[in-house]
C-alpha cells in the first residue's frame, strides 16, 4: 500500500478528491451490504455515467451539525481516552488500489496501544432500534456497511484499533461506543472486489444489475439514444420483458379504469359532502385547487379505530 493524505481547500475540493476511488463511506457496495447504494450505482457513478450529486441530503447536515455534539459525549463517555478532532476533511487516498476514506476523528486510549479511529453515526431511535439492535439477543450490533467503512478507514490511515460512536437521538440523547474488530477477511475481500471492480469499469463493462434495486439507475443511464437500429431476435429474454412490459401497462390501464368507477362511486354517494362515515371508514373528500386552476377532489379513506367496539 501507498497511502498519501491530501488537506483539501473547501468542500468543492474535498468532493473533486473523492471522484476517482472508492470510498469508505460507499464500500460496502462492492461486498454487497451497503443498504443505499448498490455495485452497479457506484459504477455508474465512477465511470461517468451518472453525475455525483453535491447536495447534501437530510442525513448528512444532521450528521455534520451533530458531529460536534457526538465528539463531546464521546470525551464524556470514554473519560480516559484522547480524542483527536479535527473536521479539516483530511482525505488518505491510495492510488494504486483507488480506495479513499475521510476519517472522523482519530484516538487514543489506555487498553490498546497506538492511534485508532473512531467513526460517528447519528440515528434515531427507530432506525437504532431496527438497524443497531440484534432482534434475537438483542444486544447493539454495527450494520456491516459501517464495518467495512471503519475497516477502510483504519487500514488506510494506518490505525491500529476501530470504533463506532452512533448518537442515538429522539425523545432523549444517547451514545453507544462499539469496537470494530479489523478483521482480515474482510479487508482482502475488499481489495479483491475493488480491484475487480475497476477492471471491469475500465475495459467498458459494469456490475451485474440489482433489479430489484437498480431499476431507476439504469432508467437514467440509458436515457440518451442514437440513431441507430439493432437486432435482438436472438435474445429471446427481451421478448419476454416486452411482453411483460405490455401485460403490466394493460394491467395498469384496467386499474385506472377500475379506481375512476370507484372514485365515481364514493364521491357519488358523498354528494357534496366533504366527509362520511361508514360502518368500517372515514372517507374525507374536501376540494382542491391544482396549480393550473382547476378543481378536483381529493379522496383520503381511513380506517376506523377497531377499539370502539363497532366490530
Amino acid at each position: 500500500m501507498s497511502v498519501e493524505c491530501i488537506l483539501p481547500g473547501d468542500r468543492a475540493d474535498w468532493l473533486e478528491l473523492r471522484r476517482g476511488f472508492v470510498t469508505a463511506s460507499v464500500a460496502g457496495a462492492l461486498l454487497q451490504c451497503h443498504p443505499y447504494t448498490t455495485a452497479y450505482q457506484l459504477w455508474a457513478l465512477k465511470s461517468g455515467r451518472l453525475e455525483e450529486s453535491t447536495e447534501e441530503n437530510e442525513a448528512m447536515r444532521r450528521g455534520r451539525l451533530l458531529e460536534p455534539v457526538a465528539v463531546q459525549m464521546l470525551r464524556e463517555e470514554r473519560p480516559t481516552w484522547t480524542i483527536d478532532y479535527r473536521a479539516d476533511n483530511a482525505f488518505y487516498l491510495d492510488r494504486g488500489l483507488k480506495l479513499g476514506a475521510t476519517p472522523d476523528s482519530f484516538a487514543y486510549r489506555p487498553d490498546i496501544s497506538g492511534r485508532g479511529i473512531v467513526q460517528f453515526k447519528t440515528s434515531s431511535e427507530e432506525a437504532f432500534r431496527d438497524n443497531w439492535i440484534d432482534p434475537e439477543s438483542r444486544e447493539v450490533e454495527v450494520p456491516l456497511w459501517i464495518a467495512v467503512q471503519a475497516i477502510v478507514e483504519a487500514k488506510l490511515t494506518g490505525a491500529a484499533w476501530a470504533a463506532v460512536a452512533v448518537l442515538v437521538v429522539g425523545r432523549g440523547i444517547k451514545m453507544e461506543v462499539i469496537d470494530i474488530p479489523l478483521h482480515a477477511q474482510v479487508w482482502e475481500a475488499l481489495l479483491g472486489a475493488a480491484s475487480e471492480f475497476w477492471r471491469i469499469t475500465q475495459v467498458g463493462e459494469h456490475p451485474p444489475v440489482d433489479w430489484d434495486r437498480d431499476g431507476s439507475t439504469v432508467l437514467d443511464v440509458n436515457r440518451w439514444t442514437e440513431a441507430k437500429r439493432i437486432d435482438l431476435t436472438a435474445d429471446e429474454t427481451v421478448d419476454l420483458f416486452a411482453s411483460n412490459l405490455e401485460d403490466t401497462r394493460t394491467k395498469r390501464r384496467e386499474l385506472q379504469k377500475r379506481e375512476d368507477v370507484l372514485r365515481a362511486q364514493i364521491l357519488y354517494a358523498l354528494g357534496s359532502a366533504e366527509v362520511a362515515t361508514t360502518r368500517r371508514f372515514e372517507i374525507l373528500a374536501p376540494t382542491v385547487v391544482r396549480a393550473d386552476g382547476a378543481a378536483q377532489r381529493a379522496i383520503r379513506i381511513k380506517l376506523k379505530d377497531q377499539s370502539n367496539g363497532r366490530f
